[in-house]
């Protein structure tokens, strides 16, 4: 990580506890309400149900390429996570909040445990074999509404995965 991209990261979650009012309608002021998005809901009853999770918490494999916290517009990309990885391989690459703990407990902002819990407890069907790790704070959400969701969505379709649970980071 760039030291300009360290300063950047310190800034910016020092402004953030400090001026939340500000804060929000900073990172909020790019963004515009979509109408046009298809109201979803789900065909069978959650204990039925095959669940992904999706953290814009920038969780990845330590094995995979971290998130390119140094472009100023943000990753627009995701990682593929497997549904049988441990917590000891997954890692947090992020700029806008203090990673320490989630790199110490990644259930923090990728709560995969739990989720294989409430499958063996019956509260859902069953647990995805793939989860997506994102990186929040994109200032640019033009390639990833146009390419990267997409993609996403076409293959939590192949997968037959009918719920994910969105864990913001």
């Amino acid at each position: 990580m760039k030291m300009k991209t360290k300063l950047k990261s310190k800034l910016s979650r020092t402004f953030s506890s400090n001026f939340t009012n500000a804060y929000q309608k900073f990172t909020m002021s790019h963004m515009t309400e979509n109408n046009s998005m298809p109201k979803a809901f789900l065909q069978k009853p959650l204990n039925q149900c095959k669940v992904a999770l999706v953290s814009t918490a920038g969780v990845h494999l330590k094995s995979d390429e971290p998130f390119n916290v140094d472009n100023p517009a943000g990753d627009p990309s995701f990682r593929i996570i497997p549904g049988d990885i441990s917590e000891q391989e997954l890692t947090v690459t992020h700029i806008y909040f203090d990673t320490k703990y989630a790199k110490t407990d990644p259930s923090i902002v990728f709560p995969l445990q739990q989720l294989r819990k409430s499958a063996s407890n019956g509260k859902i069907g069953s647990v995805s074999g793939i989860h997506i790790g994102l990186n929040g704070g994109i200032l640019d959400t033009t390639i990833a509404e146009k390419d990267f969701i997409p993609k996403v969505v076409e293959l939590f379709h192949n997968e037959g995965i009918d719920a994910a649970l969105l864990v913001p980071g």
